[in-house]
């Protein structure tokens, strides 16, 4: 494969992705896909190390970027803020040049406030990939998703997505609208009032009321979770409630049975999904995770070319 480079040297948010970026991610991520073999390593970051600095609970990013760097041959270190300095009254940045000093050269972040990736990338000299930072973005699980579609589809442009549930949370909703928009499809979004911003032309998205109307319209449903934790009490009437008018069930896939499933994960089956979609056979969330390591594989491929 040539040379190439993405346009910016870090990944902070979608909205830094060209569509020529995102055709190298993609090529990259399906290179990765044909030639891995299990046991065996490729050299692309031989020598170098990659800090997974989580200040968030995570499984499938943290897991991920830890299985992609270490596919790619770099040294790895996981920090803890529960159990750093932090919790001495160390700074932030402290904190960061105290481990740049060790000769990390790229941080994979989660962080809870929005705008952390952005923050410490502007002090540093090392590359920075945001894994998600409070309500505001989530580019990798928008690149994942989307790469899933277009392995499922062939194409994304011209594709109808629905996106239903917590979207007024949801870092992950913000970063499939940007990317997917970019890549030519049609996006709508389906969920009670309450969860929606409340400027509604905010990311200029039709609005679907109704699951079944949504559902009758969606080549793919991408269905979120409800982030309880970061609720103010009473934003809805009940769990029950939501569930019975924004549950995604079986029945809306017997009578679609073309639709295409997805979800971010971690999954609350029961509430925004029915449990026996998890065996259905368009339903992409085990694929999700799988194209998740060749996705992070390609980005760190390709942001520590010049390291």
């Amino acid at each position: 494969m040539g040379e190439l480079k993405l346009s910016k040297p870090y990944l902070l948010q979608a909205s830094d992705l060209t569509t020529e970026d995102v055709k190298l991610i993609f090529d990259k991520s399906d290179y990765f896909l044909k030639h891995y073999k299990r046991g065996e390593k490729f050299d692309d970051l031989k020598g170098v190390t990659v800090a997974m600095v989580f200040f968030e609970p995570s499984t499938r990013t943290k897991l991920s970027f830890d299985i992609a760097a270490k596919r790619l041959s770099a040294d790895t270190i996981s920090f803890q803020s529960a159990t750093s300095s932090l919790t001495k009254g160390e700074s932030l940045i402290d904190t960061l040049h105290t481990i740049e000093a060790m000769g990390v050269q790229m941080y994979v972040v989660r962080h809870g406030k929005s705008g952390v990736p952005q923050f410490l990338q502007e002090n540093t000299s090392g590359v920075i990939l945001n894994a998600g930072d409070g309500k505001h973005a989530h580019p990798t699980q928008a690149l994942l998703d989307s790469y899933t579609l277009y392995r499922h589809f062939g194409d994304v442009k011209g594709l109808k997505v629905c996106i239903v549930g917590d979207i007024i949370h949801s870092r992950v909703a913000r970063s499939n609208i940007a990317l997917l928009k970019t890549l030519g499809a049609e996006v709508t979004l389906c969920a009670p009032g309450t969860l929606l911003p409340r400027n509604r032309n905010i990311w200029d998205c039709p609005i679907i009321e109704s699951l079944d109307d949504a559902v009758e319209w969606a080549d793919v449903m991408l269905v979120l979770r409800l982030q309880r934790e970061r609720m103010d009490s009473g934003i809805l009437p009940s769990i029950t409630e939501f569930s019975k008018y924004y549950g995604v069930k079986y029945e809306h896939f017997t009578r679609k049975p073309e639709l295409v499933l997805m979800h971010p994960g971690p999954v609350n089956f029961g509430i925004e999904l029915d449990y026996r979609l998890s065996t259905y056979p368009n339903c992409l969330i085990q694929t999700q995770v799988t194209h998740g390591v060749f996705i992070r594989m390609a980005l760190l491929s390709l942001l520590g070319r010049d390291l």
